[in-house]
């Protein structure tokens, strides 16, 4: 396990998205919000590739409020996730794969979606965004905190995170000698022209409509977790960072 792949090690997530999934919880904020980006262009029919799909909970929101029958696949890279998945919806296609080599084939998938992935993997992101726009005939849905900088965010973990992995006893060791964290996810915060200019080295004719993510009034996710998410001042904050969460629009074609 790479040591930025704490998901791996931590089931309390895959619980979290599953109870979503079952309805146990109420559904993601972001997962109700996508919804309202795909709904205008979105056909009976369409299949839809959601890469980074966690639990499933984000098909919860879809069969909610788009369509009961939609033709959805997920695939995540953490294997406990699609596990629960499966469980969750045992008449679905999930997968585990990697978002930077995806198993499908180019243009397979009317839309693919990846919401709140690309800022938890290593910088550059070209490669997994590469790969997005590969498999996607029509369209790519993409939700990236963005920044007016660009930042390489490490946050390190500690039993404060109640991350199920084999911390350190005293906080003085969560940094290695060398500067390096023992363990960490990553929290990488991009430009809204970087991420765009990583979609136009793909396909330079394509279009790309940016959306900010307002579409929540309140929020308050913290959990038992000091690094959860909840609203300051109209911004969603995880920890100290404020996320300026956007969705990126990607048209295939100058489809409509």
């Amino acid at each position: 396990m790479n040591n930025y792949d704490i998901w791996k090690s931590n089931k309390r997530y895959g619980d979290n998205f599953f109870d979503r999934s079952t309805g146990k919880t109420e559904e993601m904020e972001s997962s109700k919000a996508v919804c309202k980006i795909i709904k205008p262009f979105y056909r009976k029919g369409m299949s839809v590739l959601d890469v980074g799909c966690g639990a499933g909970h984000y098909l919860r929101s879809l069969r909610k409020r788009i369509d009961p029958l939609v033709d959805y696949v997920g695939v995540d890279t953490t294997h406990y996730y699609v596990e629960k998945a499966k469980e969750a919806f045992p008449d679905t296609l999930f997968f585990v794969d990697d978002i930077h080599n995806l198993k499908f084939k180019d243009g397979v998938f009317d839309i693919v979606m990846c919401n709140n992935v690309i800022c938890h993997i290593p910088s550059p992101p070209k490669r997994a965004i590469s790969e997005l726009l590969r498999v996607a005939s029509d369209y790519v849905i993409m939700r990236i905190p963005c920044s007016e900088r660009n930042y390489i965010i490490k946050e390190v973990q500690d039993k404060g995170d109640k991350m199920e992995i084999n911390f350190p006893k005293k906080p003085s060791k969560l940094i290695r000698d060398n500067g390096e964290p023992i363990s960490w996810s990553y929290l990488n915060l991009y430009t809204v022209d970087y991420i765009k200019s990583i979609i136009r080295d793909n396909d330079i004719n394509v279009e790309i409509d940016v959306v900010d993510d307002t579409y929540w009034n309140h929020l308050n996710s913290k959990f038992d977790s000091p690094t959860g998410t909840t609203v300051i001042d109209g911004k969603q904050v995880s920890g100290n960072i404020i996320l300026d969460w956007k969705f990126f629009i990607v048209k295939k074609n100058g489809r409509r």
